[in-house]
Order: C-alpha cells, then structure tokens, then sequence
C-alpha cells in the first residue's frame, strides 16, 4: 500500500515548502494516491502515536523477543491481538507481492 513512498515518507527530507505541499501539518496541495484514494495529507501524520510503537514492537515480536520478557502467556491480550492484526497485513501483503510477481 504505501511501498512505493517509502523514500517519500521520511520527514527528516522535507523542508517548509514539501511539508505544506504533502499536507504535514495541514492539508496538503498535492495528493497522495493510496488505495485509489487521494489523500491531501501525508499518511505518516495518520498513524497514531500508539499505532507507530506496535508497528515498532512488531519488529521485536518477528525476533521472538517480547514486552514482558517471559512467555507468551506473560503479554497482554492487546500485545497480542496488535501482533495478529499486523502480522496478517504483512502476510496478505506479501501474498499480494508473490502473486502479482507470478511466483
């Protein structure tokens, strides 16, 4: 979904003028395409701060390292659904890729 704005999302590289033209802190004037949707705001600045620290715990989680340290059994119920839900993107995501690739 968003891989082909992977060098794009990075808001160390935008200056005043990219910020107000990707729609950082304000809507944008020029329009990401995102699932056929145009989106006048950049999608880095609509993904909650809560959503960013599962996304970074789910590195983690794919190296068998978690939260709590302990068990499976130690994580909380949110923990684990989070990881399932992101876990199944990427999954789906990669199905997509492998697909498309004719693979």
């Amino acid at each position: 979904m968003l891989d082909k704005y992977k060098g794009v999302l990075d808001c160390r590289t935008c200056d005043e003028q990219l910020r107000k033209e990707r729609g950082h802190d304000s809507e944008g004037t020029v329009p990401f395409i995102i699932d056929g949707k145009r989106i006048f705001r950049c999608p880095i600045m609509l993904i909650t701060p809560l959503t960013w620290e599962y996304i970074k715990a789910f590195n983690f989680y794919q190296k068998n390292i978690l939260p709590n340290g302990g068990g499976f059994n130690q994580e909380t119920r949110k923990y684990i659904q989070a990881m399932s839900i992101i876990e199944n993107e990427v999954n789906r995501k990669q199905e997509e890729q492998a697909n498309k690739n004719g693979k």
